[in-house]
């Protein structure tokens, strides 16, 4: 086991380190090969990653850690424990990516509701405040509108009906009018010139 190199997942030294050419983080190949297979993807730049990019780093023999006896006389409940060691670090890399996600969700979501409520809050101010100003309207308004009904009724009393003569004398004035009017049309000036008086007229040149 190397100790110079950690993985980005389970933050654990790599026993077989590998380089992501994507987001450059080191990984064990275990993890990030599991990773790959389900996801497709880099776990930190979700971008597309295949196991063929991956950049294996080659360490010094020396620096691995020998095997245990234990380790050596019993190798399938490693592998179980191995295995299940690797579902729980992919598990808690997940829950730490969808907690960051989830923090993020909600502190835009607080930032909008903070938002609304300053909206709200002003709104209801702007109408409690035009409610006030209606209220003080009404009564001067009734006060114009019962001036206004009193003039109208002032003016209509003041104002007095044509009795029955002169209405007699606009009547005959117009007939009278109206007969000249008609005569007018019938009757030629006499300054005119007779038909006979037109046909002596004779021509002569300019």
């Amino acid at each position: 086991m190397s100790t110079l190199y950690t993985c980005s997942i389970s933050g654990e030294p790599a026993e077989v380190p590998v380089l992501s050419p994507v987001s450059g983080r080191i990984f064990e190949k275990r993890l990030i090969v599991k990773y790959i297979n389900e996801n497709g993807t880099d776990p930190f730049k979700n971008e597309e990653l295949t196991i063929d990019q991956l950049v294996e780093i080659k360490t010094d023999v020396a620096n691995a850690m020998p095997r245990t006896i234990t380790a050596t006389s019993i190798p399938s409940m490693l592998k179980v424990l191995q295995d299940e060691w690797d579902a729980c670090m992919l598990n808690s890399f997940m829950l730490r990516e969808q907690l960051q996600n989830a923090r993020q969700e909600l502190s835009h979501t607080l930032y909008q509701h903070d938002a609304a409520c300053r909206v709200i809050a002003r709104l209801s101010k702007e109408l409690n405040a035009a409610r006030e100003a209606l209220s003080t309207l009404k009564p001067q308004a009734a006060v114009d509108v019962g001036n206004i009904q009193d003039e109208m009724e002032t003016v209509d009393e003041g104002v007095q009906g044509i009795n029955e003569v002169v209405l007699k004398k606009l009547q005959d004035k117009a007939a009278t009018l109206t007969v000249a009017r008609k005569q007018r049309g019938k009757n030629l000036p006499e300054a005119l010139s007779k038909p006979e008086q037109v046909k002596t007229f004779m021509q002569i040149a300019c």
